[in-house]
């Protein structure tokens, strides 16, 4: 045994020396002639970006350049680098490592620049990654969040006639990921730019407090100017988290930011469509509960969920569902959850409509309140269900699952049956 622990020793260092030692990519140069301004010849003067691409059998077309943060005097190039593009990558994504510019030696117009360069190198070359240039997002750590929220803010549009084909790219990512960051946008941003800023998945930790606070600020903006945003902050962990890979509670979200992309279409090269349609139970209108939708054979699609409330005053039964949320073309499978037998919404009883107006508009009389505690007392307000019931199937006796084929302009009616 004694003989056996210095080769068990030598083995692991071996196997150790061998994992840290495999070869990356070798760095890309944004600006091989030189990057503007650069006032040395070090490898901190040459912004570059280092590729992982993934296997072919994998790869989905999307893209994401990922910037590490560091407070912008040095770059957290491993936790918040490498082992966030391997994770992209392991999941078709095409990832690209930025090198950006630090302080002293350079300043905020410096690194912004080299996020925009990156932008444009990676778009301008995307058919020899077999990427979709509409389809480039960035994620970002600490400063190398605020690094891509500030240059999506002065994002510089594509420009024909120039010498550099660069700057014939967009700098501004079609979606941003932002990983606790202590954002805030300057107060003379109108509500008009917030709006337009693109897709954002943000994600932080209430212990976090300094960064998660920018966030937070960040997305109440977003939220108060419509802005397309989706906001993910756990009770515990440390700032510099990264991906939080082996986490079983903070590791979460990085399945929620995978949700996240493939509901937003960036997973797939087919364009989201509009959907409308019924949804039926034993032949009347599903009352109260949803429809989940789910691509078969394809993760990279996105998955659609129909919530029936019976909202509003249109037919029961219908929905419609926009483009921006809808499937792509191609098969689905069907599960239809029955939530409640027996629900009608205030918002489509005309007596509930007329009173709950009364009481918003402060005209509400005696006379009212009493013929609305009457009709309460009259209501079945008891439960109408044992449990939710799950139709996975369109029949009982199906031997399959329930599978549709969805096509553009298609009114769809989806229907089951409890027997």
């Amino acid at each position: 045994m004694k003989n056996l622990i210095p080769l068990i020793l030598a083995t692991w260092v071996t196997l150790s020396s061998s994992a840290i030692a495999q070869k990356l990519a070798d760095p890309i140069l944004l600006w091989p002639n030189g990057a503007p301004g650069a006032t040395g010849t070090t490898d901190e003067d040459k912004p570059a970006i280092i590729p992982f691409i993934p296997e072919p059998s994998k790869r989905n077309g999307a893209a994401i350049l990922v910037v590490p943060g560091g407070g912008f005097t040095i770059r957290a190039v491993d936790h918040e680098g490498v082992l966030v593009a391997q994770w992209l990558k392991d999941h078709g994504i095409t990832a690209f490592v930025l090198r950006y510019r630090l302080r002293p030696l350079y300043t905020r117009t410096d690194w912004v620049k080299d996020g925009q360069r990156a932008m444009q190198y990676i778009r301008s070359n995307a058919r020899d990654y077999n990427i979709s240039p509409e389809r480039v997002g960035a994620i970002g750590f600490s400063a190398g969040a605020n690094l891509i929220a500030d240059m999506t803010l002065n994002a510089i549009p594509g420009q024909g006639g120039t010498t550099d084909p660069l700057d014939r790219f967009s700098t501004r990512p079609d979606f941003m990921i932002l990983a606790y960051g202590a954002l805030q946008i300057p107060s003379s941003v109108d509500s008009a730019t917030v709006a337009n800023l693109p897709p954002t998945f943000m994600y932080g930790t209430a212990e976090d407090r300094g960064a998660t606070a920018g966030m937070v600020e960040l997305y109440h903006r977003m939220f108060r100017a419509g802005a397309p945003v989706e906001a993910h902050f756990f009770r515990n962990g440390v700032h510099g988290s990264g991906f939080a890979i082996g986490d079983p509670v903070l590791g979460t979200w990085t399945a929620l930011l995978y949700n996240w992309m493939a509901a937003g279409g960036y997973l797939t090269d087919k364009p989201q469509i509009a959907l409308s349609g019924v949804i039926k139970l034993d032949g009347k209108p599903l009352i109260k509960g949803m429809a989940i939708l789910t691509p078969v054979n394809r993760p990279e699609a996105p998955p659609v969920v129909i919530y029936m409330n019976n909202t509003g005053t249109g037919e029961m039964g219908r929905f419609t569902i926009p483009a921006n949320q809808g499937p792509v073309e191609g098969k689905y499978r069907i599960e239809v959850r029955q939530d409640a037998t027996r629900w009608i919404s205030n918002s489509r009883h005309p007596f509930m409509i007329e009173m709950m107006a009364k009481q918003r508009d402060g005209t509400l009389t005696e006379q009212d309140k009493r013929a609305w505690g009457e009709f309460l007392r009259k209501r079945d307000l008891s439960p109408s269900i044992d449990n939710q019931h799950v139709f996975a199937r369109q029949r009982p006796n199906d031997k399959s699952d329930y599978v549709v084929d969805i096509k553009k302009g298609e009114e769809m009616v989806i229907e089951v049956f409890s027997k």
